[in-house]
């Protein structure tokens, strides 16, 4: 009986450490939201041609998850995860693309390279970052900041990419309430498409 406290005890306080986790990247997240660099963000998606978007480990997850969505509601958009193809496609920018890296230790090289590329191509250029770094300026049109915590990156408590997933519900939050009525229907097609799918394969079992 002893035993069966104690592990219980324990579980709760696992779950605790996690639940104040997330509480406390909420609340820095909500310190640092900046709703006019948001809008600025939701005009280049408005009005560039396509969208690239890119990371490495759990933030190229996110990359994966932000084309997913946005790419619902009819953006023009693609993930980058591999190395070499973020090399390779950073050339094929101009000023009617919009790039967007994601790296919450802003060190990714190929991330800040791609970027730093697309830049020089006239591309739209966005960083999602827990740093500040003033070298960003050179080639980033905005630094979108999300909090971060020192066991963060090494994902003992909670995924890494959780600060950056915030911030992409954001952004689209605030695009969908844009034109809410035709994004919303576009989203609803591309369900009804992936149910056809489905129900296509179950047919032919």
């Amino acid at each position: 009986m002893e035993d069966f406290v104690e592990k219980e005890q324990d579980v709760t306080g696992n779950i605790s450490q996690v639940l104040n986790t997330y509480q406390e990247l909420l609340n820095k997240t909500y310190s640092l939201v900046d709703e006019n660099q948001i809008k600025r963000i939701i005009n280049y998606l408005n009005t560039v041609e396509k969208v690239f978007v890119c990371g490495k480990g759990s933030s190229g997850l996110a990359a994966n998850e932000m084309e997913l969505r946005f790419m619902r509601i009819g953006v023009n958009i693609d993930s980058i995860t591999d190395s070499d193809q973020m090399k390779m496609r950073s050339i094929f920018h101009n000023e009617n693309s919009l790039a967007i890296g994601l790296s919450i230790s802003g060190n990714t090289e190929e991330v800040l390279y791609y970027l730093f590329e697309a830049h020089k191509k006239n591309a739209k250029t966005v960083l999602i970052t827990s740093q500040n770094k003033k070298a960003y300026k050179n080639y980033c049109d905005e630094v979108i900041l999300v909090p971060s915590l020192i066991h963060l990156n090494h994902g003992n408590v909670i995924s890494p990419q959780f600060p950056i997933s915030v911030m992409v519900d954001l952004i689209y939050s605030y695009f969908v309430k844009e034109d809410k009525n035709k994004k919303e229907k576009l989203h609803d097609d591309t369900l009804r498409a992936l149910n056809i799918k489905i129900e296509k394969e179950e047919n032919d079992l």
